[in-house]
């Protein structure tokens, strides 16, 4: 009856919810465009003192290991200032806890802050903590030997939550000082990259991105037992998971080309490919998204998001993507100061793309277009060369009137195309930009 409940809640969000593109503004590969690996990113996170750090899947870098007498390729941590400068310690290539020193020969998972805002991470089977002012191991364990780690999740106590990427293992819990307390659960389900948890450490979502949904496993509180309680955003295959600096939303990515979203058996979705959504837990409502900027203008399949960290004040955020393109594997975003699509009161009879006004226009003006029929809509702006300039809208939309801002300031004096589509509707106008 629980999940009957969950699926027919679910469909009601899809379609009477309210989901928001607001608009973060893209800031290009971080920290520039010979910051790239063959096999792509796959992990960042942000300290209290705003230096990113970021790995790749693959090997990077080589290192003199005493004990063979050679040198031996090594999957580094890169540590970088706000302003894209090296930090002083990085990159990382070795971490040593309680005297004895390991190399990073292996796979990297993920990284995560602690509550204190080290950095947990985690390189095949072993998880360890770094001091975030030095760069200096503190903690090391190993929760399944042999077996490597997903992404890893802090609770608001401090404690720490570890799984595997393959499926049949335990999701543990860990004190802040690497003390076992728990499972979760004896036996996981599905393959995933990460995990998170909520900030009572009593709800923890477990992202199997093989399982196209989230499954919530919860208990009553610290002195009762996990059991799955239910499962949200069917459709998702969600492989990065983080909460926002203040938080209140559960950043999810949807899927990617390999690893298709909207795939449930169950219901009909629109999520976008390589795209993060905000899910709010109170409202159980998705509020807000980033979508990934293919280097190419057009999907890549193989760029799949594995990383996502705010800044400290929450204005930047920072992703990853893991794939086989070499190309730039993180990028920068900045937060929106408003709503790019404001939605509008009355529910529309059919499809519309309104003149802008004013028209013509210096440097911004009001784009307003109706959908009677929920479904994946796009805005596009292109100039007379037929070349896009600018992507207004490209997110699911519920039934409604929509008022958009288009902001042309970077852009010269001219005759210029808006069009909109969703379902089946596509309408184009002219636009006349004066300077």
């Amino acid at each position: 009856m629980k999940k009957v409940f969950s699926l027919i809640t679910f469909m009601v969000l899809v379609f009477f919810g309210t989901i928001y593109s607001q608009g973060w503004t893209p800031m290009g590969n971080f920290p520039d465009t010979t910051f790239k690996g063959n096999t792509g990113g796959h992990g960042v996170a942000v300290d209290p003192d705003g230096k990113i750090w970021c790995t790749f899947w693959g090997t990077t870098d080589s290192i003199f290991v005493p004990d063979s007498a050679k040198m031996k390729n090594v999957r580094v941590i890169h540590v970088f200032n706000p302003d894209g400068t090296p930090a002083s310690f990085s990159p990382i290539k070795s971490i040593t806890v309680g005297g004895v020193t390991d190399y990073l020969y292996n796979s990297n998972i993920g990284l995560r802050e602690d509550i204190d805002g080290n950095i947990l991470h985690s390189t095949f089977d072993a998880l360890y903590r770094i001091n975030y002012k030095t760069g200096e191991g503190m903690n090391k364990v190993q929760p399944v030997v042999g077996f490597g780690l997903t992404q890893c999740a802090v609770d608001a106590a401090g404690n720490i939550y570890t799984a595997t990427v393959l499926p049949g293992h335990e999701i543990k819990v860990y004190t802040p000082d690497f003390n076992f307390i728990t499972n979760v659960v004896d036996a996981s389900v599905g393959f995933s990259r990460t995990i998170e948890v909520s900030h009572d450490g009593n709800t923890v979502y477990w992202t199997s991105f093989t399982n196209n949904q989230i499954y919530i496993f919860s208990r009553l509180d610290e002195f009762s037992p996990y059991a799955l309680t239910d499962s949200i955003l069917q459709g998702f295959n969600c492989e990065s998971a983080t909460w926002s600096r203040d938080g209140k939303l559960l950043w999810l990515s949807a899927g990617n080309g390999l690893n298709l979203p909207n795939t449930s058996p169950y219901v009909t979705t629109y999520w976008s490919l390589s795209t993060w959504y905000a899910y709010d837990p109170v409202a159980k409502t998705l509020v807000d998204s980033i979508k990934w900027q293919f280097h190419s203008g057009t999907p890549i399949a193989d760029q799949r998001p594995r990383g996502l960290a705010f800044s400290p004040d929450g204005e930047y955020a920072y992703v990853t993507v893991f794939g086989s393109t070499g190309c730039p594997a993180f990028q920068k975003f900045k937060k929106p100061t408003v709503d790019v699509a404001t939605e509008l009161p009355g529910i529309p009879e059919s499809y519309d793309l309104a003149q802008n006004f004013p028209n013509p226009f210096n440097p911004s003006t009001s784009i307003r277009f109706s959908i009677p029929e929920a479904g994946l809509a796009t805005l596009r702006v292109f100039n007379l060369l037929g070349e896009e300039v600018a992507v207004l809208v490209n997110e699911f939309k519920n039934v409604g009137n929509y008022d958009v801002q288009f902001d042309a300031s970077g852009l010269t004096t001219g005759v210029y195309f808006y069009s909109l589509s969703v379902n089946n509707f596509t309408s184009t106008k002219k636009m006349v930009l004066t300077k």
